[in-house]
C-alpha cells in the first residue's frame, strides 16, 4: 500500500490550497461570539416570553396599565432581536465581539455578504418579527396548550435561522445549521408525545430553553471545530512558513 505524502512533501500549490481551506473553516467557526449573543438572546427571549404571558394575563383580568407596560417591553425586545438579526447591524457587532474574543489567535478575513443579501436580511428580520407578533396575538385569541408553543414557533424560527445562515455565507459555516435542525427535531419530538415539555409555572421555558440551549450548543461545537482547524493550520504553516505573513496572521478572502 502506498503511504500518504507528508505535509512537507506536498506540492506548494496543494499545501497553499489546504491552508486556505482550513483557514476558511477556522474563520467560519470562531463561534464564541454566538455563545455571547445567545446569552443576550436568552435575556431578550425571556423578556418576550414572560412579558407576553403577563400581557395575556393582564388583558384577561382587565389590568390595562400592566398590559400596555408588558406590550412595551415585548416591542422593545423584538426590536432588539431584529437589530441583532440583521447582518448589516448585528453582524458587525458580532464581528467586533469575535475579534476581541480571538484577538490572541490572529485574524482571518472572510468575504462579507453582498449588499443585496443585506437587504434580504432586513426583509427576513421583519418577517420574523411579524411572526413573533402573530404568535402572541394567537395566544390571546385562542387557548393554545403551552406545550405546543415550541412546535408553533418552529414554523418560523427554523426558516429564519436557515435563511440567516444562507445570508451570512461565507462567514457562517455548516455547523451553524445544527441550531435550526435541533430546534426542528425538538418540535417533532413534542408533537410525537415525548415528555420533554415543561408544565405549570415553568411552561414559559418551552421555547426559551430550546432556542437558547441549541444555539449555545451549536456555538460551542463550532468553537471546538475551530480548535481542530487551528491545530491543522499551525501544522501546515510550520511545514510551509511562506504561507503566513510576517505578523503571523492568516488571511482568507
Amino acid at each position: 500500500m502506498n503511504r500518504l505524502p507528508r505535509n512537507n512533501e506536498l506540492p506548494p500549490q496543494e499545501t497553499s490550497r489546504e491552508i486556505s481551506q482550513w483557514a476558511r473553516v477556522y474563520g467560519q467557526n470562531r463561534s464564541l461570539g454566538v455563545v455571547v449573543f445567545m446569552i443576550v438572546a436568552l435575556m431578550l427571549s425571556a423578556a418576550i416570553g414572560v412579558q407576553s404571558y403577563l400581557a395575556g394575563v393582564a388583558y384577561r383580568a382587565g389590568h390595562m396599565t400592566l398590559f400596555w407596560a408588558s406590550i412595551a417591553v415585548v416591542v422593545s425586545a423584538v426590536g432588539a432581536t431584529i437589530f441583532l438579526s440583521v447582518p448589516r447591524w448585528g453582524g458587525r457587532l458580532q464581528e467586533r465581539v469575535v475579534n476581541r474574543l480571538y484577538a490572541g489567535e490572529g485574524n482571518v478575513a472572510l468575504s462579507t455578504p453582498a449588499r443585496s443579501q443585506r437587504h434580504w436580511g432586513i426583509v427576513l428580520a421583519a418577517c420574523f418579527g411579524s411572526c413573533v407578533t402573530a404568535s402572541i396575538a394567537l395566544g390571546f385569541v385562542y387557548d393554545i396548550p403551552s406545550k405546543y408553543m415550541q412546535p408553533i414557533s418552529a414554523l418560523y424560527v427554523v426558516p429564519f435561522l436557515v435563511g440567516l445562515w444562507f445570508l451570512m455565507r461565507p462567514m457562517a459555516g455548516c455547523v451553524a445549521l445544527l441550531w435550526p435542525a435541533l430546534y426542528g427535531f425538538h418540535a417533532i419530538l413534542i408533537l410525537a408525545g415525548a415528555p420533554i415539555a415543561f408544565t405549570g409555572r415553568w411552561e414559559a421555558l418551552n421555547v426559551l430553553i430550546p432556542i437558547a440551549g441549541y444555539g449555545m450548543l451549536a456555538g460551542l461545537l463550532g468553537h471546538l471545530y475551530s480548535r481542530v482547524a487551528l491545530g491543522r493550520l499551525r501544522r501546515l504553516t510550520q511545514a510551509d512558513p511562506t504561507s503566513a505573513d510576517r505578523s503571523g496572521r492568516l488571511n482568507e478572502s
